[in-house]
């Protein structure tokens, strides 16, 4: 470790073999970032050990200045960080969190400017340079796909900029007109060069189910949502256009009450079906959908469970509800928080074996 002072405040740069609790989070956050988001969790961990892990404290200052020597692809971490990226097409200031990333068009295209950042709460940001953001992309060509597909973009996004411009210039229109649009073009232009990217949808995915093992769970929880959520929703669309006698009698009978089959009913199917097919070796393969299919009639059981539970048909009393948020809050922890309480539950387990 290599503690250094700028702007009078400390920061600590870490070598690429860090503690374990540092690359631990240098891979979630590397996770998140779209270009590796395609790659396995062990390859990203391999890619994690060519940064650098950089710590600031609050209010303190790192800069990388417009030299091939220091020019960085820089991923913060944890933390918030104000970035001042200095480019021919002007200044940017730009607010960053982690995941977001610069500098990857800076490492490729040699077009190399200023990077100033200011800690805004304790914060790590990671940072490789062009000899190792080459190694990475000879060993994982997978990663040069979505950077040049954002690379494209840039570009296009610049030429139709330019011809909007020309067309404006050709078009004969006022000075004043084209110098806007010439201002509004040069803060494009330097905020595309700036290339702050936000952590893609894949990457956060996997970062927060399915690197946490929570993969199941999660749809688990999506389909008991969707499953309370549509149930309740039907019932109300029914009874505000009293469509009762056509939806809710589905077999007319000789009696004043007609038979009524309860949507907890098609949750008992759901449930056991998706509960049978998870046994089979096939079913092993499709997780995802029954994982979903059995919250979907986790969700249609208790939103009627008073029923299930003493046959009471007032659908809208509440212990339904009371049990469908206690479900809700299990789904909720096995998904997000199951990591904590089987720590929970092992610690208790070895202080009973103790005593």
């Amino acid at each position: 470790m290599v503690s250094s002072y700028i702007d009078g405040s400390a920061c600590r740069v870490f070598g690429p073999a860090g503690n374990v609790d540092d690359v631990q989070a240098l891979e979630a956050a590397l996770g998140a970032v779209s270009i590796f988001a395609q790659l396995r969790a062990d390859e990203v961990g391999r890619i994690a050990r060519r940064f650098e892990l950089i710590a600031i404290a609050s209010g303190a200052s790192r800069e990388f200045l417009a030299e091939p020597a220091q020019a960085r692809l820089i991923v913060v971490v944890s933390g918030v960080v104000d970035a001042v990226i200095d480019d021919p097409a002007g200044e940017v200031h730009v607010r960053m969190r982690p995941g977001d990333r610069c500098g990857d068009a800076m490492l490729l295209t040699c077009s190399l400017w200023r990077v100033h950042l200011r800690a805004n709460t304790d914060c790590e940001i990671a940072a490789i340079n062009r000899a190792d953001f080459d190694r990475v992309l000879a060993e994982y060509p997978a990663v040069a796909l979505p950077l040049a597909a954002e690379l494209a973009s840039e570009l296009r996004t610049r030429n139709d900029q330019v011809r909007r411009v020309a067309e404006l210039r050709i078009a004969g229109h006022d000075i004043t007109r084209i110098e806007n649009a010439i201002r509004r073009l040069r803060r494009t232009l330097a905020l595309r060069s700036a290339s702050v990217r936000r952590p893609s949808t894949g990457g956060l995915f996997r970062r927060l189910v399915v690197d946490q093992g929570a993969e199941p769970p999660f749809w688990m929880l999506l389909g008991f949502v969707a499953g309370l959520a549509g149930a309740r929703l039907v019932v109300y669309l029914i009874l505000k256009y009293k469509l009762e006698k056509q939806f809710f009698a589905l077999v007319a009978g000789q009696e004043k009450n007609p038979v009524h089959i309860h949507h907890f009913n098609y949750g008992l199917v759901l449930v056991g079906l998706a509960g049978l097919l998870a046994l089979s070796p096939y079913g092993r393969r499709s997780l995802r959908v029954l994982s979903f299919l059995f919250g979907l009639g986790c969700g249609l059981v208790f939103d009627e469970f008073a029923l299930f539970w003493n046959l009471n048909p007032n659908y809208a009393q509440g212990l339904s509800l009371i049990s469908a948020a206690i479900a809700f809050m299990a789904l909720i922890q096995l998904a997000y928080f199951r990591r904590f309480w089987i720590a929970l539950l092992a610690r208790v387990s070895q202080r009973i074996r103790g005593e």
